[in-house]
């Protein structure tokens, strides 16, 4: 008889610590979760500041989002060719245009979209969301592409894996590039503004904007990646690199070493007195992938008779 209160006694004893060990874990994932609640994610202003003028010729991957059919204007945004027939931006930027309103002006062709993939559960304010534009086919173009991160995954949701991103990666030459108008001129709301492609180096780490957006901890909020002209203590000292800028929706946040993607430009504060840093959405997200794939099945739809411009239930298996 007290063997088998003895085992009673011990499988109930294993279930206690069972449930108290699922109580932590819970515990654990509600602790790491990241706090937004006092960070705005401020829409970008598509401006430069001493920014060096190149060319296509230069970034032959990168093209510009336009609301038309037949011209090159109204420019929205800056877009970056990671696959043929396969562009990515900040989700922002397309998740209210319409694909048969909008074209891709990419090495001086029209490109015509057949679909926008957008996360379905976005990040707040979509900082951290990356927009697929799917175009049609065409046989007279060679697909410059750049490619996307690799080898580096998100194990957390606090991004504590982008501050160690270096250790796995190796050291990371950061580079932004995409359509601009100078500070100042950005201002005026034009149809007929111009955009010209400018890049600019870059610093990108996990200090910039947890401590320049949160007042130096006076709220709390902004862990993100984030980039700009100079580091922190360069920005505390008033450094002359600080003056420099670069924010654009859909801007090609890349290492100029390798000449692989990063991410790409997603929000930013706008300051007249002195500029901000820039918040992007690193390319290796969950949501990343799983439209990543989306919009791959959406380009080889002729082997599944979809209507043209109906492709949810394709993307509905993941």
């Amino acid at each position: 008889m007290w063997k088998l209160c003895f085992y009673v006694t011990l499988c109930n004893a294993v279930n206690y610590f069972d449930r108290i060990e699922e109580m932590l874990r819970t515990a654990r994932r509600t602790f790491e979760q990241p706090n937004y609640n006092e960070s705005f994610f401020s829409s970008l202003e598509n401006y430069e500041v001493n920014a060096k003028l190149v060319t296509e010729v230069d970034y032959p991957w990168i093209a510009r989002v336009v609301h038309s059919t037949s011209d090159e204007l109204p420019h929205i945004c800056t877009a970056v060719c990671i696959e043929d027939r396969i562009f990515i931006t900040a989700a922002r930027c397309i998740f209210s245009l319409k694909p048969q309103y909008t074209r891709i002006i990419y090495n001086l062709h029209n490109l015509k979209p057949i679909a926008f993939v957008i996360p379905r559960n976005g990040s707040k304010q979509a900082f951290d969301d990356i927009g697929f534009i799917t175009v049609q086919d065409y046989d007279n173009i060679i697909w410059n592409v750049i490619q996307p991160l690799q080898g580096i995954n998100r194990t957390d949701e606090m991004f504590d894996w982008f501050v160690n991103i270096e250790q796995s990666y190796g050291p990371i030459e950061y580079r932004v590039v995409g359509y601009t108008s100078p500070k100042g001129i950005h201002t005026i709301k034009t149809v007929d503004r111009i955009y010209s492609l400018t890049e600019l180096d870059v610093v990108s780490n996990m200090d910039l904007c947890s401590n320049i957006m949160t007042y130096f901890d006076k709220i709390k909020g902004f862990k993100v990646p984030c980039y700009h002209s100079c580091d922190l203590p360069e920005f505390i000292e008033k450094n002359k690199r600080c003056e420099n800028y670069h924010g654009v929706e859909g801007g090609a946040v890349f290492d100029k070493k390798k000449n692989q993607l990063i991410g790409v430009a997603t929000w930013g504060a706008y300051y007249s007195k002195y500029e901000l840093p820039v918040g992007y959405s690193v390319a290796n997200s969950d949501n990343f992938y799983a439209d990543y794939m989306c919009a791959k099945r959406i380009k080889m739809d002729n082997d599944m008779l979809v209507t043209n411009g109906h492709y949810q239930h394709i993307c509905d298996f993941f």
